[in-house]
């Protein structure tokens, strides 16, 4: 047993440097010296430029630790560097919607004219905190391998990219559809098929290349089990639902998170998914992938005064809601909910 144990020990360590050298090869890593580098043939100072953080990480671990009184010893690792990855990601993200939903109002892009500012730090502030705080740690942005996102490549420009890109599709008139049962089966052009289908090609090479990379690092059982276990906590649970309705900024926050190999093109595109969550977030708000389901069910359950109009009372004299109706997409009908409210207001004449 202790041979046995001894082996195991031996053959899981030779796992962790094996990935841990795949890692720092320089084909493999968003290093000066890696393929990226290589194939735009940049000189040295353009590749600074591109690859330099605006706030040195060692320089800000050296405040950090200060601040905090950490100590002299270089061997300690009180998770300094990762937290300061952290606080880069959060602020970041946090002036990139504030940038972002200045700049749809000030160009006419289609946007949320009830959403504020206001209403982003008081209901959707916390949250939107939360989503970066596992988009952080699930897609590995806490490791060496991923250099800070405040640097211009790939983290600047994709996430540039992807902030501004869904507002200029919505120019498109095909485009202008949501991602529902009721969407796809009943308003869907044809067009907008041909567009899906080539997206869904991209997502087969992408995904191919990514397979194959945590295959080479030995990680893919894990990455396919968390895969799985995110896909059941996240999507699972309202994909059940006739409203379940994938908002761009779900979407392509759940997506991003699984872009989480060292290489620069899986960095590129996580960060313009990133960029895209920061859109969704700053011209629409954190709206629920549930929709009038959930504003429903937290409006009854709490028993707002505003739901009278959709209330009845029992033999027992108790406040009752009538049931939630959901957009049929079987039959095409979206009208069965109006029509029981209609229904509910002539009864309470």
């Amino acid at each position: 047993a202790f041979i046995h144990n001894q082996t195991t020990g031996r053959s899981a360590l030779a796992c962790v440097e094996m990935e841990d050298i795949y890692v720092q090869e320089a084909k493999f890593s968003q290093g000066d010296d890696g393929i990226l580098s290589q194939w735009l043939c940049l000189s040295s100072w353009m590749k600074r430029i591109l690859m330099t953080n605006v706030v040195d990480d060692n320089t800000a671990l050296l405040l950090y630790r200060h601040l905090c009184r950490a100590g002299e010893d270089p061997g300690v690792d009180d998770g300094g560097l990762v937290m300061i990855k952290l606080s880069k990601l959060w602020l970041l993200s946090v002036i990139g919607i504030v940038f972002v939903h200045s700049l749809a109002r000030w160009m006419g892009w289609e946007i949320d004219e009830n959403y504020t500012l206001h209403d982003f730090i008081q209901y959707d502030f916390t949250t939107v905190l939360l989503d970066l705080l596992c988009f952080f740690f699930v897609g590995r942005l806490c490791n060496s391998s991923c250099r800070g996102i405040d640097c211009l490549f790939p983290w600047g420009i994709l996430i540039t990219l992807g902030s501004i890109y869904p507002s200029i599709a919505n120019d498109f008139e095909f485009l202008r559809h949501s991602v529902t049962m009721y969407e796809i089966m009943c308003t869907w052009p044809f067009i907008l098929f041909i567009y899906a289908l080539g997206l869904v090609i991209m997502a087969i090479v992408f995904g191919v290349s990514l397979i194959r990379s945590h295959h080479r690092r030995k990680v893919l059982p894990s990455r396919i089990v968390e895969a799985l276990a995110l896909s059941c906590l996240f999507i699972l649970p309202g994909a059940t639902s006739n409203t379940f309705h994938l908002h761009h900024w779900f979407g392509m926050w759940f997506l991003g998170m699984q872009s989480n190999a060292p290489e620069w093109w899986a960095r590129a595109f996580q960060a313009f998914a990133l960029g895209s969550y920061i859109n969704g977030i700053a011209v629409y708000g954190r709206d629920s992938v549930l929709g009038c389901q959930e504003a429903f069910y937290r409006s009854t359950n709490q028993e707002c005064d505003f739901m009278q109009c959709y209330s009845t009372l029992n033999p027992e004299n108790e406040t009752e809601y009538k049931e939630f109706v959901a957009p049929d997409w079987r039959l095409c009908n979206a009208a069965d909910l109006r029509t029981s409210i209609n229904d509910t207001n002539q009864y309470e004449s």
